[in-house]
């Protein structure tokens, strides 16, 4: 802890700037849209089923987008994609807000998923492992406590303001913080550390080349081994999370009890993470694959054999563990194979591909759920999910190793 302190006495303004756009992120996540689930179909006068289908192509459109701009970062000042973010989740927070055709609707939900959880956690990975070096690891860590705070608190606020000003005007709320912030993550982005030698990773020159076109990506052995074992956990979480009412109701157990043990969830994944990152630090997030996916496989497993609610916070817990130490790895990886000259363009991939998974993993579980498939079935597909992501883990090492000796 005595290594993060020194780290944050030294670049206090540039770990916060990633820790708000982190933070600023939730407002694109899953969890924070999914608590305006029963509004916004009533408004708009959808199924389930409509709503899941709308909601999954304004993702995958997200991500398209996300893949094709993100690399940008590569070429553009921080400053002017930090703005370009910003504003642009403002106005998609304000179009969520207006009851008005489905159509605006879906363009509300693609900019929410494009500049939420696709350009703000972009920005605040990219530049944490761009700009350090020794330390990577550990930069990433700090700023990406932003992710379970903002899963830990504003469910709780949404749900009061909801209850009080009715379900439109949060929307303005978040429009209007993330104006005010604005500013001051162009303010905080200049205190961002110098870029030194020592920063860099490998062959640089080498490196930059086979990274310069992310077709090159898709069929580099690296990059196809580690991105399965980074995508299984958010595909499996998110699909979870967004039918853990249906899971409450399959199980008798309470909403409340259900909702609660998010916060298990957060506490373990920063607890991990700050451990994680040290680790990384001392010896590389290749060694760390494969870890990331064990302790989730686990906490799925013990749903089948757990009636109680308390097996879903242990699914939660042990899940936690896995997502501390998968935002590490996902965080400094590509910079350690890749270098940090193309870094946003290898990062708008891998995360535009995350996104894909997290789009696509509520919509098939809520087609097995209308074809009528037991919970336990669910259940078992999914440990072999992660079961096969991480076998095909195992085959980082020998991929680096022949691309190391190529």
């Amino acid at each position: 802890m005595q290594l993060y302190l020194q780290l944050i006495k030294r670049y206090p303004a540039f770990l916060l700037f990633g820790f708000i756009a982190t933070f600023a992120s939730s407002f694109g996540q899953t969890f924070f849209i999914g608590l305006f689930n029963d509004s916004l179909r009533a408004s708009h006068q959808l199924s389930h089923g409509e709503f899941g289908s709308l909601y999954a192509a304004a993702t995958f459109l997200g991500g398209v987008l996300l893949m094709r701009i993100g690399g940008k970062l590569d070429q553009v000042p921080l400053a002017a994609f930090t703005s370009f973010t910003f504003i642009g989740l403002a106005v998609a927070a304000l179009l969520a807000s207006w009851n008005a055709h489905v159509v605006m609707l879906f363009v509300a939900i693609a900019g929410l998923r494009l500049f939420g959880q696709g350009f703000m956690g972009h920005v605040a990975m990219t530049s944490m492992a761009r700009y350090f070096g020794a330390n990577r690891g550990k930069a990433v860590a700090v700023a990406a406590m932003g992710f379970p705070l903002g899963e830990a608190t504003l469910p709780i606020i949404m749900v009061v303001l909801v209850a009080t000003i009715g379900w439109s005007a949060p929307w303005l709320l978040v429009a209007g913080l993330l104006l005010l912030l604005w500013p001051l993550m162009l303010k905080l982005q200049r205190h961002k550390p110098e870029i030194t030698p020592a920063t860099t990773s490998g062959n640089e020159t080498e490196q930059v080349q086979l990274a310069l076109r992310q077709r090159d990506l898709v069929r580099d052995p690296r990059f196809l081994a580690v991105v399965p074992a980074l995508l299984g956990l958010p595909f499996i979480v998110t699909a979870l999370l967004f039918n853990q009412l249906w899971l409450a109701d399959q199980q008798s157990w309470s909403v409340a009890a259900v909702a609660g043990g998010l916060i298990v969830f957060s506490v373990t994944r920063v607890t991990v993470s700050l451990i994680a990152g040290n680790m990384i630090d001392k010896i590389g997030s290749d060694k760390l694959i494969g870890a990331n996916i064990l302790p989730a496989t686990l906490g799925v497993s013990l749903l089948l054999v757990i009636d109680h609610v308390m097996g879903w916070w242990l699914f939660l817990g042990l899940a936690g563990f896995s997502a501390g130490i998968n935002a590490a790895i996902g965080g400094t990886i590509w910079a350690e194979l890749y270098g940090i000259q193309r870094l946003a363009t290898v990062r708008a991939l891998y995360h535009a591909l995350m996104v894909f998974s997290t789009a696509l993993s509520p919509l098939i579980m809520g087609l097995m759920i209308d074809g009528g498939y037991h919970m336990d079935t669910i259940m078992v597909l999914f440990t072999l999910i992660l079961l096969l992501a991480w076998l095909n883990a195992q085959r980082l090492a020998g991929a680096l190793k022949r691309a190391n000796s190529a």
